[in-house]
């Protein structure tokens, strides 16, 4: 256990409790040892009457002198320049909280509503800072300050961010939609889409976009999935004219298609499911796509669906997929999908 020394570069009260620490360490129990051992270990620019007779007043005459004014300064930059960064991008949440913790001692600043102040302007987004503003009155205490951040960063890591890896489970079936390598033996021949497996492998994870959106997804967004296997992006047949393999619907594959309309999603709320703002982990949603009707001038929607029917692929006739589809008929419990946050 190295020796605590004093150099006016930590709080007074942090440097007695490390000489007690040490001297316990050492077995070191007389006061007046204790206080002898503090003063020596204090550095020789920094002057110390002979008057002090306790640790208590060794406190207050390190916190009289100069150097501890210019602590407490650099401590208040030092928070004025505190950024909370979330863990997705780096983070450390417990770091920042005890160094949040300790700069304001260092400062000692122990009134809670400029620690709010403080901590409110760490906040990396408008979500936190608004967030963090509903429960600015409940705030009595650090500790409430500390639960209060929790609470926002808890409910922030349930959105789903521009650009996350996400999965949908079928919500009827249970089973994740997936592609890979493999192609329909009918229709487009294009990369193929089913529902998977009911545990969720590496087929099943797509990396959800949209150009409109720096970074919540609000509902009602055109959204882009693209597979994150094969970088493809999930797609709707091109005019409409490759069916499914099994129940006859419009096929849906995975593809590089440069048609906006053949790989673009509108985002929206499963009626069975709260009406949320912004897309979160474990949302049930709908996916529907909407294109232009040339023959009528009109724009048309298909939704997502899949059934309990499978198709078959390989020579042998072995493999069984569940089928997927688009369909523009009434919506139903076979269109909705569980969204999955993965990263």
């Amino acid at each position: 256990m190295d020796i605590p020394k004093y150099i006016g570069d930590v709080h007074p009260e942090e440097y007695i409790k490390e000489i007690r620490a040490y001297c316990n360490f050492k077995h070191i129990t007389d006061e007046e040892e204790i206080l002898k051992f503090s003063r020596m270990m204090i550095d020789s620019t920094i002057d110390i009457s002979s008057e002090v007779k306790s640790c208590d007043q060794l406190i207050n005459v390190l916190k009289e002198h100069v150097t501890f004014s210019i602590f407490k300064n650099s401590s208040r930059r030092k928070l004025h320049l505190l950024k909370y960064h979330l863990e997705r991008d780096g983070g450390d949440t417990p770091k920042f909280i005890a160094n949040f913790r300790s700069l304001c001692r260092d400062a000692e600043i122990n009134d809670v509503e400029e620690q709010k102040n403080y901590l409110y302007y760490t906040l990396p987004n408008d979500f936190f800072r608004n967030e963090f503003i509903k429960h600015f009155d409940d705030i009595k205490a650090m500790n409430d300050l500390v639960v209060c951040f929790e609470n926002t960063l808890n409910e922030y890591s349930k959105f789903i961010l521009n650009g996350s890896a996400v999965a949908l489970k079928h919500v009827v079936t249970g089973k994740y939609l997936s592609s890979s390598n493999k192609h329909y033996e009918t229709g487009s021949k294009n990369q193929m889409v089913y529902c998977g497996q009911s545990l969720r492998d590496s087929n099943a994870v797509w990396t959800i976009r949209c150009f409109n959106s720096p970074e919540l997804l609000p509902y009602e967004s055109i959204i882009y999935l693209q597979h994150s296997n094969t970088n493809n992006y999930l797609e709707i047949c091109t005019d409409r004219h490759n069916k499914s393999p099994v129940s006859g619907y419009t096929e849906v594959s995975c593809g590089a298609n440069n048609n906006y309309s053949d790989y673009t999603w509108i985002l929206e709320h499963s009626n069975s499911g709260p009406k949320e703002i912004y897309l979160k982990t474990h949302d049930v949603i709908i996916l529907k796509n909407k294109y232009p009707d040339y023959f009528t001038n009109q724009h048309k929607e298909e939704t997502l669906r899949s059934l309990d029917t499978v198709f078959t692929v390989g020579k042998d006739k072995k493999e069984e997929f569940q089928e997927v589809f688009a369909h523009s008929g009434k919506i139903n419990e076979n269109d909705e999908w569980c969204i999955e946050l993965i990263e």
